[in-house]
């Protein structure tokens, strides 16, 4: 449902152009706001949930999310979209808590299926809003009642009713985390710390918590935001996961954002000369929309793809195995984008528009499907940094087009960061997490592979075995 929020100007961003008079730069302006503002936020959420967890955190962000979503069916000129859009983009970290949350709940071993999933149907929420704000919209200015300024004003407010409504759900329906309230779990991890000289394992949500120990010398009870920043930066392996996702979920982040204007505008009728009256694109605003919906929507089950590829093989071949599904993964998404730049017909570009958008949630999935094994004792983090490098991603990409005459040129030197990127990963050193993971499974018996809710065996001052 973030997501949704998040994306409810572009799909109605043909008739917006229109009714503002807006450029091509400054709709991609506003495209560069919406996706930086949320390279700061999800910075920020990390550390927010190591310390707060994931429901209190996740239900803030949608409740204040809400209000740039309102205020966006009140802006006039291109100065005020960019700036709305801009704090419209702080509700983008929800997808850090939402994998936080995942990362949590469920044992490492099935990690990358669980984020991926999870991930996937967050994400999907683009797709759906592609696919039913036109259709609002339509219905509303169709009789004639409503006229198209007003009608794509009113649509607006459709999403942040939603997010309201789940970040309500969120805070008061839902668990914190399996085995009982976050706070109370990680109170107790505390008091164990400071007190214990031996190795402790608290409870089974707890040692899947952000900076849980098993010796309690090993680190201070408490640690600045700077400090965990300067942990988790200073570790090549999460240096490259923040490039190689900003290359993967830039790109989605960009063909979502120009998917509607690109399939409005770049296919014409044969013969057909333009006029004041007469427009001769192929597609209708509302049909392009709903083309552009087909990338989001295929997160409902390509971004599990990503994460199904990174357990199994890492089941047969270690961590080394989810590092040869990130690097053929990443490989194939960089030539189907030059691919796509390549095309010129309708039917082909939509095929390949629909390839790269698997490609690129594919990837996604084999990235978080890495990422819980990097530092876990600063999970959130972790999460944070390397989402905000898929919005740092979007924001390049922007850039890029921004400054490029022609979607081709665009694409072209999209496809070939992205098999630059590619090339990192022989960087990543996975070798030493192995111990980690044999660890984790063998702890973990079939029964704890999803752990039970409303468990409170786990929350007593004595440690569980």
């Amino acid at each position: 449902m973030g997501f949704f929020g998040w994306y409810a100007i572009p799909p109605l961003m043909p008739v917006i152009k229109t009714q503002l008079g807006l450029t091509d730069s400054q709709v991609y302006n506003s495209d560069i706001a919406s996706t930086a503002s949320t390279i700061l936020s999800r910075i920020a959420a990390g550390p927010l949930l190591d310390r707060f967890g994931p429901q209190a955190v996740q239900s803030a962000v949608l409740w204040f999310g809400a209000i740039p979503i309102v205020c966006a069916a009140f802006v006039n000129s291109s100065t005020s979209l960019v700036i709305v859009r801009f704090f419209i983009g702080l509700i983008g970290c929800v997808f850090v808590s939402s994998q936080y949350w995942t990362t949590i709940t469920f044992a490492r071993n099935v990690a990358g299926t669980a984020n991926a999933i999870t991930g996937g149907l967050g994400v999907s929420g683009i797709g759906f809003s592609f696919l039913v704000l036109p259709f609002v919209y339509e219905a509303m200015t169709s009789s004639g009642h409503v006229s198209e300024d007003l009608g794509w004003r009113i649509t607006i407010a459709l999403p942040a009713v939603l997010v309201v409504i789940m970040g309500t759900v969120i805070r008061f329906a839902v668990d914190s985390c399996p085995t009982g309230d976050f706070q109370e779990l990680m109170n107790t991890k505390r008091k164990a710390e400071q007190f214990a000289s031996v190795q402790t394992n608290i409870s089974d949500c707890s040692s899947s918590l952000p900076m849980t120990q098993h010796h309690a010398s090993e680190q201070p009870k408490t640690m600045s935001m700077l400090q965990s920043f300067k942990i988790v930066l200073t570790d090549t392996n999460v240096l490259v996961m923040i490039a190689q996702y900003a290359a993967a979920f830039g790109t989605e982040l960009q063909l979502n954002n120009m998917g509607a204007l690109y399939f409005y505008t770049q296919f014409t009728k044969e013969g057909c000369v333009p006029t004041n009256s007469t427009l001769c694109y192929l597609l209708s605003k509302t049909s392009a929309a709903t083309v552009a919906s087909s990338f989001g929507l295929m997160n409902i089950f390509a971004r599990a793809l990503g994460g199904l590829a990174s357990d199994a093989v890492s089941h047969r071949l270690g961590m080394q195995g989810r590092q040869c599904v990130q690097f053929t993964l990443m490989c194939i998404l960089g030539v189907f984008v030059i691919t796509l730049g390549q095309l010129e017909s309708l039917g082909a570009c939509i095929t390949f528009y629909i390839l790269v958008a698997i490609a690129a949630q594919a990837t996604g999935g084999s990235t978080y499907g890495i990422v819980p094994y990097l530092n876990e004792q600063h999970t959130g983090t972790v999460n944070g940094l390397v989402g905000a490098g898929g919005n740092l991603g979007g924001v390049i990409y922007g850039l890029i087009f921004r400054t490029t005459d022609e979607y081709s040129s665009g694409l072209l030197y999209t496809g070939i960061m992205i098999l630059a990127c590619a090339l990192l990963t022989p960087l990543l050193r996975l070798s030493h997490l192995e111990k980690n993971q044999e660890r984790n499974t063998t702890l973990q018996s079939p029964s704890d592979t999803f752990k039970k809710p409303h468990s409170t065996e786990c929350i007593g001052e004595q440690p569980c075995e």
